[in-house]
């Protein structure tokens, strides 16, 4: 350890360990030592070691509180080496402000460069120094008895600060003042220290956060004695109503944040609350599809913070219902064995219990969080649930009623029109069996597009699907009566009207397909374009499925096995092969609707022979 003088702030080599002279305790001779080396290959712990200046030696020397003293043989260093004060520069004073002529008056005066000599064969002692502490400072100003700007009160006060600051601890001639310095300013700033940690961990525990899908239960569970509350009845209660009693009040204070989001929630809540009704003009297949549809919305998009307090409440009540039983054992005789009896019950650890709370209320936050980032995509979603449900319901009364009264009118039979009302049901049921599974990826998470486009990836689906819906109910309430009328009075017109029919239908699958082109290109991940594509792949082959089915039902040995066999294997091509180019998907689908369209050609032509 170096000794610091309090009234220069020097740092002074600790001389129990820095050769200060020869390993025969002499003083060097100049030739035998290089100074700079010698302090320079030295770790002193403390950076700025250097030779002192003359006026700084003649301090020390003068001052008497390092490790030598000045009596009438001159200078005794450690008790050993005894020399005139001014060979210990007999070495060194080249270096200090004696070198190169620079001997000042005022030094000269006061005797700090007395007896100096050119004589180098004298030997001497070397004693380093270093201005580390006060380097850019006015310290030494500062403490200096001189100065009239301040008290020896603020003098004193400069040199605690010196020694706090950075962190040095001084050596008094009381033992006892030295260790109340120690616990002073080195204990008690340490125990301030961490007593600021444990305030700190104590408010950001008592500070009300705002809930999150991420919240950490274990923090909350951090106060908790798990261990303690498993083993025991009765703190096992008491800590499942104080933590339910937490989490309620971190619940009511997310709800007062985010009470505008959560009436939003509870509106849709609302519309989807009602029970589904079996509708009587549906069959048992399409009231299942539309049961479940409302299902799905139920689960995904009603939420209502109640449902989340309900279910922690009933959680405490059953801690309050412990809390019961024992007061009511407590009152009665048998009270050992029922209380015995009562322990060896098998309930939840506590652990497993806040985990589970826990997982209810990031359940509910998840959704409201997904709410809020993707609120146009939510609100839509709901309205394309209205609005497909009810449409669907007008398709099976209204429509039908409609197509009913004008085939009437023009005295078409009802087995005709109500066949063609089964085709159009086929199509129409198979179109609402996409709906749900788009809105389903939308929940799962974005679609990245190449070029930026105001609607998600799902929502366009939604409405390329509405418009080849609205482009089906178009042929069948204003086309389909004409291909019939058309054909009815031809030999096998029936088989005709029915292959024009597909054929017509086909160039609405035709346009889908196009459609569909430009959003499963716009799509930066192959596995959305994959997806898109494995999800419209039975609308796509849904006219080739009709022919060939009309072809086996009917029988129709007119039409060639080679050209059905060709039309089978349009069913065969891949459009996976081709998402990775553009061009290539959009000649394919090309090529396929002309092979379509010429196959149904040679059919017709078949059937006319």
């Amino acid at each position: 350890m170096q000794s610091t003088d309090k009234n220069t702030g020097l740092i002074w080599a600790n001389l129990n360990t820095f050769n200060y002279a020869n390993k025969d305790g002499e003083g060097y001779q100049f030739y035998e030592v290089d100074v700079d080396d010698l302090i320079k290959n030295y770790l002193f712990g403390v950076d700025g070691f250097r030779v002192p200046t003359c006026y700084e030696l003649w301090q020390a020397v003068a001052d008497k509180t390092i490790p030598f003293h000045e009596d009438h043989y001159g200078v005794t260093l450690m008790g050993r080496v005894r020399m005139e004060s001014w060979r210990l520069l007999a070495i060194q004073y080249w270096t200090c402000e004696y070198n190169g002529y620079k001997r000042k008056k005022d030094l000269d005066e006061k005797g700090a460069t007395r007896g100096l000599t050119d004589n180098e064969l004298i030997p001497a002692a070397i004693f380093p120094c270093s201005d580390y502490l006060i380097q850019n400072s006015d310290y030494q100003e500062k403490v200096n008895p001189d100065n009239p700007v301040y008290t020896e009160k603020e003098r004193l006060q400069f040199t605690l600060d010196l020694f706090t600051k950075n962190e040095l601890l001084p050596v008094f001639n009381d033992e006892a003042i030295t260790e109340l310095y120690k616990k002073l300013y080195f204990e008690k700033p340490q125990l301030v220290e961490q007593l600021q940690e444990l305030e700190n961990q104590i408010k950001q525990l008592q500070t009300v956060t705002l809930l999150s899908s991420e919240f950490d239960y274990t923090a909350l569970l951090a106060k908790y004695d798990i261990k303690a509350i498993d083993a025991s009845l009765i703190k096992y209660y008491q800590a499942v109503q104080q933590w339910c009693r937490e989490l309620m009040e971190k619940v009511d204070y997310y709800e007062e944040q985010k009470a505008s989001v959560i009436k939003d929630f509870n509106l849709i809540s609302l519309k989807l609350s009602k029970k589904y009704e079996a509708n009587p003009n549906l069959t048992e297949a399409e009231n299942i599809l539309l049961r479940d549809r409302q299902r799905f919305f139920q689960k995904n998009f009603s939420l209502g913070m109640n449902s989340v307090k309900t279910k922690l409440l009933a959680v405490k009540k059953q801690a309050d219902a412990l809390e019961y039983r024992i007061d009511e054992i407590d009152e009665g005789e048998n009270s050992l064995r029922e209380l015995a009896e009562l322990e060896q019950e098998k309930r939840a650890s506590f652990a497993f219990l806040a985990e589970n709370t826990a997982k209810i209320i990031k359940n509910a936050l998840r959704k409201i969080e997904y709410f809020e980032a993707n609120h146009t995509f939510v609100m839509n979603a709901i309205n394309i649930w209205e609005k497909w449900t009810e449409g669907y319901r007008v398709f099976k009364t209204t429509y039908k009623e409609d197509m009913k009264h004008d085939c009437e009118d023009d005295g078409i039979e009802e087995e005709i029109w109500s066949a063609w009302y089964q085709d159009w049901q086929q199509l129409r049921y198979a179109i609402e069996l996409k709906m749900q599974p788009v809105i389903e990826r939308g929940l799962h998470g974005s679609m990245p597009t190449n070029k930026e486009v105001k609607t998600s990836v799902p929502e366009q689906l939604i409405h390329i699907l509405d418009d080849y819906k609205k482009q089906i109910d178009k042929f069948y309430k204003e086309e389909r009566k004409g291909i019939y009328q058309k054909f009815a009075f031809q030999a096998g017109g029936d088989l005709q009207e029915k292959f024009e029919t597909e054929s017509s239908l086909y160039k609405f699958v035709a346009m889908l397909q196009s459609e569909l082109q430009d959003i499963i290109f716009n799509c930066k991940n192959a596995e959305d374009r994959v997806w898109i594509l494995n999800w419209a792949n039975s609308l796509l082959d849904i006219q080739i499925d009709e022919v060939l089915k009309f072809v086996a039902n009917n029988d129709l040995q007119k039409i060639s096995h080679t050209i059905l066999d060709e039309f089978a294997a349009l069913k065969q091509k891949n459009y996976d092969i081709y998402l990775a180019d553009a061009k290539a998907y959009s000649e394919e689908k090309a090529r396929r609707e002309k092979a379509y369209n010429s196959l149904i050609f040679k059919m017709r032509k078949d059937l006319a022979k």
